[in-house]
């Protein structure tokens, strides 16, 4: 075999490596089915993800909306931090 033989192959086998994707035969139905299921599982898991959150998230602005909407009260806090102590006569004000 010589060399313009063997590059004459090498060639056809290149030819064909490139000409296999068009001649290709379609997808079976079951992978298409495979792949289709794997999206659907994967959209389902993010949107449950989403309606957890949604249902969360709806449940904390009710309770703050009941929180803001209660009447407030006239109580006094049972410690106060910044206390003034009774009005003391100041010394050496009076001249």
């Amino acid at each position: 075999m010589s060399w313009g033989q063997d590059t004459r192959s090498q060639e056809e086998e290149v030819r064909a490596a490139a000409e296999y994707g068009k001649r290709a035969e379609p997808l079976p139905d079951i992978h298409i089915h495979s792949v289709l299921t794997a999206g659907d599982a994967e959209y389902g898991d993010a949107l449950r993800e989403t309606r957890a959150r949604q249902e969360h998230l709806e449940r904390e602005i009710t309770s703050l909306t009941k929180r803001l909407a209660a009447p407030l009260t006239d109580e006094k806090p049972a410690r106060r931090w910044f206390r003034r102590s009774a009005a003391k006569p100041q010394q050496g004000s009076e001249a």
